[in-house]
């Protein structure tokens, strides 16, 4: 029975053993940079698994830092949650303030309302916030209790305006929180069961986006019986 023998490891057979593996690169960020990526990854973790998902060595992998480095950018856990808190009540607060601020008064309702499902609905907003409120960590940030007094005085100022172009009666006030907290109520609602309702239904996506439309109108419809 004849044998093979094994060749000797040579100096050549372990250069090019060495060079199957590429030497990874260090990459170098800003402060900035690696606060916002940090961020990123939290912030997607929280969204779609609750706040047992924001685990900082699980964060660390997403976004290729070691633990340390974190705690470096955010001391603990807890600071990472205040800053996403923050960060959080921002872009919210400049999304939807935007949305409304744009375009003339009489903008059809839709558009807002769109802004609205997709910046509390389709981007985990509501989920994060739901589980911030839940748990009392949104009183830490006197943002978070802003952001409905503030859209409501800026749709207000566009009713008013309005009226005032068309010469038809001022809005009442009142009424224009009640649509506010509607909107923002079948948002959230969307945000957390919303899916699952729509599934148990029958609905798909394309079903879920009926929905919006449907409650579009409804609210067109009301503002037109208000004018």
């Amino acid at each position: 029975m004849s044998s093979v023998a094994k060749k000797p490891a040579t100096a050549g057979n372990a250069l090019a053993k060495t060079a199957e593996k590429p030497v990874q690169k260090r990459v170098r960020r800003t402060a900035d940079e690696a606060r916002r990526l940090i961020l990123d990854a939290a912030e997607k973790r929280l969204a779609r698994q609750g706040p047992e998902g924001l685990r900082l060595q699980d964060i660390a992998r997403d976004v290729g830092i070691s633990h340390p480095a974190i705690l470096h950018h955010f001391e603990s856990r807890e600071g990472l949650v205040r800053a996403l808190i923050a960060r959080t009540n921002k872009q919210l607060r400049d999304s939807l303030l935007g949305a409304l601020g744009d375009g003339d008064a009489s903008r059809d309702a839709a558009d807002h309302i769109g802004h609205v499902f997709e910046a509390l609905s389709d981007k985990g907003t509501a989920r994060l916030l739901s589980w911030l409120l839940l748990t009392g960590r949104a009183t830490e940030e006197s943002d978070a209790h802003n952001i409905m007094g503030e859209i409501v005085e800026v749709l207000q100022d566009r009713r008013e305006e309005y009226a005032r172009e068309t010469e038809t009666a001022a809005p009442d006030k009142e009424d224009t929180l009640f649509i506010a907290m509607l909107t923002a109520n079948a948002a959230f609602g969307e945000a957390i069961v919303g899916r699952q309702l729509a599934e148990a239904a029958g609905l798909d996506q394309d079903g879920i986006k009926r929905f919006r439309k449907w409650f579009a109108k409804l609210i067109n419809d009301h503002l037109e019986t208000e004018r």
